[in-house]
């Protein structure tokens, strides 16, 4: 059941100046504008779940990033789009707090070690450490609040799990359906690798002579028995010239048309002419090729029941948390 409780303004600061005893320090951190802040004012008890508060500062950082945001982009909220925004976060912060409540009645516990895997993993979609801290910084989160947000990300994710996940049940005949449905999905194109050198054509310096002629002193160094990925460090002008012109594994349809026509064409092994795009005149060597394929239910069939698997959940989970709220003592102070 949710009871919305809204306070007069007046009422509302009058109980407020009470509570903070006319502290200026606290005032501004009480919901009044920063610069490029909220400008609305918010309760300190925003809600309440089966007794549990939840406080202005647990969705005061959130709406101040959201406020920057769109003011960033030339579109600063109004109060109103502020108090619907913030209305948005504490729905938010209430159906956390009732799948965090549920853990607690289920005895689902998350150890440190859990907490500690989950956060390199995170860390380790980052290029750096230096980035990912930047990205906190970005956030205006610390590192100690960012670890408590995976604990409770992954006690949500522990409710879930067992409270739908596991009672769902695929069964072969959905299975199979869904693969004649999506047969596409689980074919793929052929693919090939390769490295690239590129020199790009200056029209003030020679233009297309001078490339042509630093890419034919390459491929005379590369008949002599030279390294393509060390003379790509060398040589190309290219972003990819650290990586030593490495592209990874492309399909045709992902290149320029000069590019994977050769690329396709060439075995394994074999260098390119050279050729211009327009970002300057290649080389290329294909260093690796993956077949097409296409897939079989039984080979399938087990992503496909993680795939349907995950589709039921999130069904499932709405009505799951509809529930939750339909249980549950919820009060909205604003």
């Amino acid at each position: 059941m949710v009871q919305r409780i809204d306070f007069k303004a007046g009422v509302f600061l009058t109980l407020l100046t009470l509570i903070i005893g006319g502290s200026s320090q606290a005032l501004a951190h009480g919901g009044h504008q920063h610069e490029d802040g909220p400008g609305i004012s918010l309760p300190q008890v925003l809600a309440q779940v089966n007794g549990a508060d939840i406080k202005k500062e647990a969705v005061w950082n959130a709406l101040t990033q959201r406020v920057k945001k769109y003011k960033a982009r030339g579109m600063a909220l109004t109060r109103e789009q502020e108090r619907v925004a913030a209305q948005q976060l504490v729905e938010d912060q209430i159906n956390l707090h009732l799948f965090l409540q549920k853990a607690k009645a289920l005895g689902i516990t998350v150890s440190e070690e859990q907490a500690r895997l989950k956060l390199a993993d995170v860390k380790s979609g980052f290029k750096s450490e230096k980035a990912f801290q930047k990205k906190l910084e970005k956030k205006n989160i610390s590192l100690e609040q960012y670890r408590k947000k995976i604990k409770e990300d992954l006690l949500v994710d522990g409710v879930i799990q067992k409270e739908i996940r596991e009672k769902i049940q695929i069964t072969d005949s959905e299975a199979q359906q869904y693969f004649e449905k999506n047969k596409s999905k689980f074919s793929t194109q052929e693919k090939r690798r390769a490295s690239v050198i590129l020199i790009k054509v200056d029209s003030k310096n020679g233009g297309d002579r001078e490339a042509r002629k630093t890419l034919e002193k390459i491929q005379a160094k590369l008949q002599e028995g030279g390294d393509f990925g060390e003379l790509a460090r060398q040589f190309s002008q290219d972003t990819l010239a650290k990586r030593g012109g490495d592209l990874g594994f492309f399909t045709q349809d992902r290149m320029f048309a000069a590019f994977s026509k050769r690329a396709f064409k060439l075995k394994v092994g074999e260098v390119s002419d050279v050729f211009q795009t327009r970002h300057g005149l290649q080389i290329l060597k294909v260093t690796g090729k993956k077949e097409a394929s296409t897939g079989t239910l039984e080979g399938e069939k087990e992503n496909i029941r993680k795939i349907l698997t995950d589709k039921k959940t999130q069904k499932l989970k709405r009505a799951y948390l509809q529930s939750l709220r339909k249980n549950a003592k919820i009060k909205i102070y604003f």
